[in-house]
């Protein structure tokens, strides 16, 4: 396929892997699903609220200790992240800042099971736990006795863990769990979670309106509140990988015929949270062609299982062969695998943050959402976008999909334009 044949296939809306203009019956379910959520949602306020309340009460006349190195002396603090894996790796740098503050404090990370995994074996997380708070969206979900005796099990060994001080990251369910642990302290952004619930209520919120603050310098801002000193360093994510998880992805390259002396670029073709983060099927096809042909590169292509239909539309269109690794590899070897390479070209996506923090030079191709909220934080990084009068149109409360089904933004990025970057970072590396 050549770039003028998928700049036609795209402009005609054949197949470019983005959805469709809803029916009426689909926009009407939508509003009333959202309706149904905000009532809920405002219910579950008022009576968390409710709660805040009783502890703020509580608190009245009660003497906390500031949070700071001379006179905080913590063994254990508890750090909650209940979010995608993107947004967990860029929250490590609240740990390891204060890690560095506090060298003799434990570390404990509550994630959802989906993303714990990519810190798996990190040495400045003492314990790793899951939970996933999704499973509670659903009103049917309040009569599932499995539901609370997971809460339950989570709660017991929280309390048994006597925390010193929680931190929610982001979320209000992050909030309820840092209250509920029953650390003497807590910590989070004020407007967040509910009122009285956390005991050092940090101003602001994540994402206000007009504010442009990247994730990093929100975890910052907490890192700050609990008494780190932040240095410019800080701001840039590290991630650590596993030994045995570079040696099984060194397997899996061999098992492929990957020869050194050769390029090898990871594509992440996928997106949680919206498809207009994606980039149109039939330029992918275009760029990876012309990559394995004029660069003698190998392609791998990651992903999840659920990838697969969409990776088969791209390579389908292709006439050379990629190395398909969807569903093949665990978060530890992603990781792995995304150090070895020499680049990565993805959109908007978890991978793309993993890769910055590994410090494998990367193209992020960013549409409907804003890098300078939640793009890639590294020195290897290129950023491209279009720079069109609705884009960034993403917000936090819905999925990031085009409002006016033509994801323009992300068409306007030719093929041609990310396989100029691509070769000048090749070039970079081989000169380094």
């Amino acid at each position: 396929m050549t770039e003028r044949d998928a700049q036609v296939q795209t402009a005609s809306g054949e197949d470019d892997g983005y959805p469709t203009r809803p029916t009426g019956r689909q926009r009407a379910r939508k509003v009333v699903v959202r309706l149904s959520r905000r009532l809920l949602g405002a219910a579950i306020y008022a009576g968390v609220s409710l709660w805040g309340g009783v502890r703020w009460l509580r608190r009245l006349g009660k003497r906390h200790p500031p949070l700071r190195p001379d006179g905080f002396r913590p063994q254990r603090i508890l750090v909650i992240r209940l979010d995608l894996i993107g947004d967990l790796v860029l929250s490590m740098v609240l740990v390891r800042v204060l890690r560095r503050t506090y060298p003799e404090a434990e570390f404990d990370l509550i994630s959802v099971p989906a993303s714990a995994q990519v810190i798996e074996g990190d040495p400045d997380v003492t314990c790793l736990l899951g939970y996933d708070p999704n499973i509670w969206r659903r009103p049917k979900a309040l009569f599932r006795r499995q539901n609370w005796r997971e809460l339950r099990a989570l709660l017991k060994t929280l309390r048994g863990r006597e925390y010193d001080l929680a931190i929610s990251v982001f979320g209000k369910w992050a909030a309820v769990l840092a209250a509920l642990s029953g650390a003497k302290g807590t910590l989070g952004f004020a407007r967040e979670g509910f009122p009285g619930l956390m005991t050092v209520g940090v101003p602001g919120r994540h994402w206000t309106l007009g504010e442009k603050k990247h994730e990093v310098d929100y975890c910052l801002e907490l890192a700050r509140a609990a008494g780190a000193t932040v240095q410019e360093e800080d701001r840039y994510p590290r991630l650590y990988v596993q030994e045995r998880a570079a040696r099984e992805i060194e397997q899996i390259l061999a098992a492929h015929n990957v020869q050194p002396g050769r390029p090898l670029i990871a594509c992440h073709v996928s997106a949680n949270n919206g498809q207009s983060k994606r980039w149109p099927v039939p330029y992918w096809a275009t760029l990876l062609d012309r990559l394995m042909r004029e660069e003698g590169a190998y392609i791998v292509l990651t992903g999840a299982s659920s990838d697969l239909p969409l990776i088969e539309k791209i390579t389908t269109r292709m006439r050379e062969q990629p190395i398909t690794l969807a569903g093949k590899t665990n978060l530890n070897q992603l990781a792995a695998l995304l150090k070895r390479a020499d680049l990565l070209i993805s959109g908007d996506s978890g991978p793309m943050h993993m890769a910055g923090a590994v410090g494998t030079p990367l193209i992020a191709i960013h549409g409907p959402t804003d890098p300078a909220l939640s793009g890639p934080v590294s020195r290897h990084a290129t950023i491209l976008r279009s720079d069109i009068w609705c884009s960034p149109c993403y917000r936090a409360r819905d999925t990031a999909d085009c409002r006016f089904f033509t994801t323009q933004c992300m068409k306007n990025i030719l093929p041609a334009q990310v396989f100029a970057v691509a070769r000048e970072k090749l070039r970079e590396g081989s000169r380094a």
